[in-house]
């Protein structure tokens, strides 16, 4: 059963993701979805599924991403 979240919820992760590969150029799924995370508590959203969704959203805009600073190219898990 998929979840519905919030407009808010939603554009905060879309906007989040966006600044933070604008910013840095690589997107560290860990420490920006516990951004993500705390800044809507109130929507009671687990911390893996946010990292889960910031992946998506990242592997979507074809981000390159880190876990614990081991870096990943996304382009390469589509291809």
């Amino acid at each position: 059963m998929n979840r519905a979240y919030s407009f808010e919820f939603e554009d905060d992760l879309l906007k989040t993701v966006q600044s933070a590969i604008g910013s840095n150029g690589v997107l560290n799924i860990s420490a920006v979805a516990e951004e993500i995370r705390k800044r809507n508590e109130a929507e009671n959203i687990a911390l893996e599924d946010v990292e889960h969704m910031v992946l998506e959203v990242a592997t979507n805009l074809r981000a390159t991403v880190e876990f614990n600073g081991v870096r990943i190219d996304t382009d390469a898990l589509l291809a």
